[in-house]
Formats: structure tokens, C-alpha cells, sequence
């Protein structure tokens, strides 16, 4: 039934059932009180019998549902290109952090170029108020922890921003076979002597400098567009260059100008996380309840939708079927949320039911229909009988 409010939104529950706003898909299920009663009752572990030792895992009241939820979407074989980037999970009990959308919980999320998510981890913070430190600091742990789950030395590539990148980091991935690209912020590349930025807007728009390092290969381009921009990576650099075009303002026309294929790399598989937030924005119900922990449960629901639909698309692609016939993303979660619906509920058989269904006698035909007459004596003696 969420799945089908997501289809329909209307800003209360309520209004489902309500007279002048009801919604038959909803409201013929099942009614507004089981619907509430059900919402209510729902938990994911048996407060009474959790010990203190797994309290201190932040999201012990959800860890049974995350852990079975995590083991799915790492079944699902992945895209040989990785995005990894944070997705903020709604709420406004937590303030975050100072972005765009700074209300929520924040998630750490790899997903492949389609959208797929393939792994996660919810960010709890720090443990006690001591933090863990290693080289590579907490934004690079993300990165390992996330990348533990693929499999080594099998052509993987991962593709973050530069909260992320750092050399250690790229090294140790490069050690288990796994390739990365990233943007990187200066302080992050020591001993790399790149120009300056100024040096870069002097020579125009399309200039750009490129330093290797020795012992991993590792290279480091610094592209200047309308500002300067450094990307790392242990297999993608500078050559062949690309030609792309710019609007110039002074003269009023599109030019040509240089482009790195590191930069053209980076844009092209960069994005799967935020197309997954674009599909997690779309047909989901705006479900309020008091339960901080209920938010991340919906979140997690609308993931595993999109991941079916997905895969659905996948193996659609994979049997050659034409384009018109795959369903879209609202066609699948309204079929979904339809076919969850059914689930566990005995056919209905109407009394114009091939089941019961009776042939007629054909005109001037004088044999009777099949089965006994209502009135048929005999029939009210079996039914006397039993």
C-alpha cells in the first residue's frame, strides 16, 4: 500500500480514505484504522531481548532489516563502473550537515553507472565520541568498506569526488586489482607540483598540466574550464585528448577547446549516485510517523524497488524485447505494489466464473444443464442427509 501512495501522493494518510479524496486502491485493502493499528505495531527487533553490547550500535532497532537488505543488493552481480557518494535519507529531526539538503540521515551508498545500488552503509557517527583514524582518514574508509564487497583483480573501476580521493587510498585499491578515478583537492596530492590555477586561465580555457607518479603509476591532471579542476586516477590520463566545445562570451560562438580523456572518463561514470537520487525522488510517499528509524526502513523499501526495476530492465535488454513493451518505473511499482497486494489472499470465484460457469441448453435443444436443478428433489435429500 506505500508503494501505491507513492504512485498518488496527497499530503496526509488520511486522505486515502477520506470521502472527497479516497483513493480505491488504497482504501478497498484494507481500512484506515488496520492501516494505522499495522503502521504502529511495526518493528524490526524485540526490544526486551537486545543486549547492551548491540545498543551500542546506533541503529540496533533497524540492524535486522539493514543486514538482510544489505545481503540482497550484494547478490546482484555489479557494473564493472562504481560511483561512490553519500545520499541523504529525509528527516527533519537530524541536522546533518551544511548542504542542499542538510535534514537527514546520510548513507554512504556504491552504485553502478545504471543507478543499481550495490552496497551501503548508514553513517552513525562517531562511536562513544572517539573516532577511529587511518591513513586514509573517514572519507577513505567509506571508500574500502564499500569497495570490500568487490571482487579483486577483475577490471573493477570506482569513481568518487574529491571528499573522497587520496593517494593512499588509490594505492591500496590498486593493490587489490580495483581501479580508481576521482577529483582531488590539492592538500590531498603532496610533493604533486601542478600549476597554479592562475598560470592555467593565462594559457585559456582547455589548458591543462599532468604530473605521474613513479612507483604506482598513478596520474594526476589539473584541467582548466571555467575554473581549474584536479582528478587522480591509477588507469585513466590525459591522452587521447578531446575535442569539446564552449561558449565564448567575447566573441559570442561555440570554440573548440582541449579536454583531458580523465575529465570525459569522470563525467561519463560518475553519476550513478545521483541518478539513484533522482529515482528515489520520484513516487515516494511523504509517510511521516514519530520513529526516527521508520524513515530509513521507507527509504530502504523505495531502493529495493528501484533495484528490481532495474534488474527487470536488465534482463529485458538481455532477451532483445522491444522498447515499448519494457514497463517504466511507475508502470513496474504499480504492478509490484499490485502483485504484494495478492499476495496470501484466496481467488475469488464469482458466480460468472469459467469455475462455475454452466452450459446453457442450445434453442429447441430439450437436455438439461449440467449439474442438478436448485429445485431438484434429490438435492434437498443429500442436503437433509448431511
Amino acid at each position: 500500500m506505500y508503494l501505491k501512495m507513492g504512485l498518488v501522493q496527497m499530503s496526509a494518510v488520511r486522505m486515502y480514505w477520506e470521502k472527497d479524496t479516497q483513493y480505491s486502491p488504497v482504501s478497498d485493502v484494507m481500512s484506515r484504522n488496520r492501516f494505522q493499528y499495522l503502521l504502529t505495531s511495526l518493528h524490526f527487533v524485540n526490544n526486551l531481548k537486545v543486549s547492551e553490547m548491540e545498543k551500542k550500535d546506533k541503529l540496533w532497532k533497524l540492524r535486522p532489516w539493514l543486514d538482510t537488505f544489505r545481503e540482497k543488493c550484494l547478490q546482484v552481480v555489479p557494473e564493472e563502473h562504481n560511483s561512490v557518494d553519500e545520499m541523504m535519507i529525509p528527516f527533519k529531526g537530524k541536522f546533518s550537515s551544511i548542504k542542499p539538503h542538510p535534514w537527514g540521515f546520510k548513507m554512504w551508498v556504491r552504485t553502478g553507472i545504471s543507478g543499481m545500488i550495490c552496497d551501503f552503509d548508514v553513517y552513525q557517527g562517531s562511536v562513544d565520541g572517539i573516532r577511529a583514524k587511518s591513513e586514509f582518514g573517514l572519507s577513505g574508509d567509506v571508500v574500502m568498506k564499500l569497495a570490500s564487497t568487490l571482487p579483486e583483480c577483475q577490471n573493477y573501476k570506482i569513481y568518487a569526488d574529491n571528499y573522497f580521493t587520496c593517494v593512499p587510498l588509490v594505492v591500496k585499491l590498486l593493490d587489490r586489482g580495483i581501479h580508481y578515478v576521482g577529483t582531488a583537492r590539492q592538500v590531498s596530492l603532496p610533493n604533486c607540483n601542478l600549476e597554479d590555477e592562475k598560470s592555467l586561465k593565462e594559457k585559456g580555457t582547455g589548458s591543462f598540466d599532468t604530473r605521474v607518479e613513479a612507483n604506482h603509476n598513478i596520474c594526476a591532471v589539473k584541467w582548466y574550464d571555467s575554473r581549474a579542476v584536479t582528478l587522480v586516477s591509477s588507469f585513466a590520463g590525459p591522452d587521447p585528448v578531446q575535442k569539446i566545445q564552449r561558449w565564448d562570451k567575447a566573441n559570442k560562438t561555440y570554440v573548440e577547446v582541449e579536454r583531458p580523456s580523465i575529465v570525459g572518463t569522470y563525467n561519463k561514470y560518475m553519476g550513478g549516485v545521483d541518478l539513484l537520487d533522482s529515482f528515489t525522488a520520484k513516487y515516494k510517499s511523504p509517510m511521516k510517523s514519530g520513529r526516527w528509524y521508520v524513515y530509513i526502513f521507507w527509504h530502504t523499501i523505495i531502493l529495493a524497488v528501484i533495484n528490481a526495476w532495474l534488474l527487470y530492465k536488465r534482463d529485458c535488454k538481455a532477451l532483445k524485447m522491444p522498447k515499448q513493451e519494457i514497463l517504466n518505473r511507475r508502470q513496474f511499482q504499480a504492478d509490484l505494489a499490485s502483485s504484494l497486494i495478492l499476495v496470501n489472499t484466496a481467488p475469488t470465484v464469482t458466480s460468472r466464473s469459467p469455475l462455475n460457469a454452466q452450459k446453457r441448453p442450445s434453442s429447441g435443444d430439450g437436455s438439461p444443464p449440467n449439474g442438478p436443478h436448485p429445485r431438484d428433489p434429490t438435492l434437498h435429500w443429500m442436503y437433509a442427509r448431511t
